[in-house]
C-alpha cells in the first residue's frame, strides 16, 4: 500500500512529524505550507468579495483572482510533498560508498546532484510567493475593509515563507562542493531578486492593513 503524502495526512500529524528528528518534513516543506497559508488566507479575502452585492462592480475581479489563486495554493501544497522528496534522495546519497577515489567522485557528483534537486524546490516556493504577492496587490483595493485583517495576514505569511525558502536556497546551495558552479550563480542571483521583491512589497501591505485595522 503506498504512504499518504505528507499533505494527505491530517494536520495534526503532520506537525508531530515536523516536530520529529527526521529531516523531512523540515525548513523547505514548513516554507511552502506558510506560503500555501497565506495565499489561501488572501483568496478568502477574495471570496468574502465576489459575491458580496455591494461589491457587484469588483465581481469579475475578484473571480480572477481566486481563479488564479487557488491552483498556486495546490501548487504551494504539492512542493511540501516534493521537499520531502528530493530530501530522501539525499539522504540516500550520503549513504554511498567512498571506499576509493572513484567511489568519492560518484558520491560526491551524486551529492551535488541532489543539493541542486533540493534547492530547486525552494526557489519554485520563492516563484509562488512572486506570484501570490502580485495577486494580493491586485485585491487590496478589491476586497472589503472588514477583510484588511486578513489580507495583512496573508502578506505576513508570503513575506515568511519567502524570507524562510531563501535560507532553504543558501543552505542547500552552500552544500555544493563547486561554489563557482552556473547553477548556483544562477539560482543565488534569481532567488535573492525574488525574496527582496516579495519581502519589500509584503512588509508595505502588512504596514498598510495594520494602519486599516489599528485602534
Amino acid at each position: 500500500m503506498n504512504e499518504k503524502k505528507l499533505t494527505e495526512k491530517d494536520l495534526r500529524a503532520f506537525i508531530r512529524l515536523l516536530a520529529g528528528a527526521s529531516p523531512a518534513p523540515g525548513g523547505g516543506g514548513g516554507s511552502a505550507l506558510i506560503g500555501a497559508t497565506g495565499t489561501a488566507l488572501g483568496m478568502m479575502t477574495a471570496a468574502l468579495t465576489v459575491n458580496n452585492p455591494k461589491y457587484a462592480d469588483l465581481r469579475e475581479g475578484t473571480q480572477s483572482a481566486l481563479d488564479q489563486g487557488m491552483p498556486l495554493t495546490a501548487a504551494f501544497l504539492d512542493a511540501v510533498d516534493r521537499d520531502a522528496e528530493v530530501w530522501k534522495r539525499s539522504l540516500r546519497a550520503l549513504l554511498l560508498p567512498q571506499d576509493d577515489k572513484i567511489q568519492e567522485e560518484i558520491r560526491q557528483d551524486t551529492l551535488d546532484q541532489a543539493a541542486r534537486d533540493c534547492s530547486r524546490v525552494p526557489l519554485d516556493v520563492l516563484r509562488l510567493c512572486k506570484e501570490a504577492t502580485d495577486l494580493l496587490l491586485a485585491l487590496e483595493d478589491m476586497v472589503e475593509e472588514d477583510a484588511a485583517d486578513e489580507l495583512g495576514v496573508a502578506a505576513a505569511a508570503l513575506a515568511a515563507s519567502a524570507r524562510s525558502s531563501w535560507l532553504n536556497i543558501l543552505a542547500d546551495l552552500k552544500s555544493l562542493s563547486g561554489r563557482d558552479d552556473p547553477f548556483v550563480i544562477s539560482a543565488y542571483a534569481e532567488g535573492k531578486r525574488i525574496m527582496e521583491y516579495v519581502t519589500t512589497r509584503c512588509d508595505a501591505m502588512y504596514e498598510r492593513m495594520l494602519a486599516v485595522c489599528d485602534l
